[in-house]
């Protein structure tokens, strides 16, 4: 019974975006063949990562943008009044979004040399260089990297 369900969802879901792909992706989700794939069955791309469910979930979590960065708050907890802003690196507090997070923050280390999501996308393998950003920085869109607001006490 549940996987007749399941099937039956995954044929509609097909057809949605069979209809018209381009307007599947969400607002938010990078916008690269190699993201298109994605299973949740641990077949290939996702498969590739060979990880625990922390860095799988903060992976996807990158790259549908539902990481819990304070864009994300600002989306869906506005009513929680948490801090939108990073206070994490060394200067101002900083919006914190992924771009921020995956570009700008000096908490973090980098081994590619990107500096937009636009030169990033344009990469030959950016699956790759967000694996690599997230295995360096174990804590890099998680939860545990959503910093609370120093001048609330």
């Amino acid at each position: 019974m549940r996987s007749t369900i399941t099937s039956e969802v995954l044929d509609e879901w097909k057809q949605l975006v069979n209809a018209n792909p381009s307007a599947y992706w969400g607002r938010f989700h990078f916008r690269h063949p190699t993201f298109r794939q994605l299973m949740h069955t641990g077949r290939y791309p996702l498969k590739r990562l060979s990880a625990g469910p922390d860095l799988t979930a903060r992976f996807i979590r990158c790259i549908t943008g539902h990481a819990p960065t304070g864009h994300y708050r600002d989306r869906f907890r506005l009513r929680h009044h948490e801090s939108t802003f990073c206070y994490l690196h060394s200067g101002r507090p900083t919006y914190h979004t992924r771009e921020h997070v995956l570009f700008e923050c000096d908490r973090y280390t980098r081994l590619f040399r990107h500096s937009s999501i636009e030169e990033f996308l344009q990469s030959l393998d950016p699956f790759y260089d967000i694996e690599r950003f997230l295995r360096d920085n174990p804590t890099a869109l998680s939860f545990a990297d959503a910093p609370p607001d120093p001048s609330v006490t």
